[in-house]
């Protein structure tokens, strides 16, 4: 699961995310650090009479049944790289940001409703293509801390964004394949953690494996290689929020015209 979690993770966000955002609306965060710790009492944990492998396993099954989790940090794939902080559900559901070196898009979803918000340069770089200058800062002007919900077409490509979390549990791959090892335990957001390692000549996947209550990855990382990332997992089966922005702060639809 080592690099199929943190891979799966990193190319669902990474894809949908650079999609929408290097590509505009046309038709924030970082990882939770992991610091070693040791067992306070000495008594032994049930991950302790088991392989690598057996960890994982449990670890996989345990992220296959839940449905929802929050994803915060950052990944990245051949130089280009997204931060994210979104909480996401079974249902398609989103809540939280996305964003790359052209901007941060803040965007709350619930089936096929949408409402986005982004800065200044977001919309700039939407609004520079097929636009002239002028044109597309009297945009940037009527749209600036404006919520808007976007017409069908634009909702459903900036709703790609949240299918992340159905890609990244219905496309798990088969467990480690063996090289994977146990490394010193941790804590990971006060929480400690299994450690679970795998490399390879060019990087290093880690996943971090609550060690209370069910064996959730809570973080996931890659050093080196073409799509290094770093990811905390939380939030584990709670509720996405998805009450809609105020009235009042949401853009009247007839002005997207």
């Amino acid at each position: 699961m080592l690099h199929h979690t943190a891979h799966r993770a990193a190319s669902a966000l990474l894809c949908a995310a650079t999609t929408v955002i290097a590509t505009g609306c046309s038709p924030a965060g970082t990882a939770t650090g992991a610091e070693g710790t040791a067992s306070a009492t000495g008594a032994k944990h049930r991950f302790d009479t088991m392989t690598p492998e057996e960890i994982d396993r449990q670890a996989r099954e345990a992220l296959k049944n839940t449905t929802s989790m929050r994803f915060t940090g950052r990944a990245s794939s051949d130089g280009r790289q997204v931060e994210v902080d979104l909480a996401m559900d079974v249902h398609g559901s989103c809540n939280g940001t996305v964003g790359n070196s052209l901007g941060t898009l803040r965007i709350i979803k619930k089936g096929s409703l949408v409402h986005v918000r982004a800065g200044e340069d977001f919309w700039r770089a939407t609004f520079s293509r097929g636009m002239t200058a002028e044109q597309a800062e009297e945009k940037v002007a009527l749209f600036k801390g404006r919520w808007i919900k976007p017409p069908r077409m634009m909702s459903q490509t900036l709703g790609r964004i949240c299918d992340g979390f159905n890609v990244l549990v219905g496309g798990l791959g088969p467990a480690s394949d063996g090289n994977s090892t146990r490394e010193a335990d941790a804590t990971v957001g006060g929480r400690p953690v299994a450690v679970l390692a795998e490399r390879t000549a060019t990087e290093t996947t880690t996943v971090y494996i609550a060690k209370e209550g069910k064996p959730y990855p809570l973080r996931g990382t890659v050093v080196g290689g073409t799509a290094p990332m770093d990811l905390t997992f939380s939030d584990h089966d709670e509720p996405v929020d998805t009450t809609p922005p105020p009235p009042g702060r949401i853009l009247d639809p007839t002005k997207l015209r």
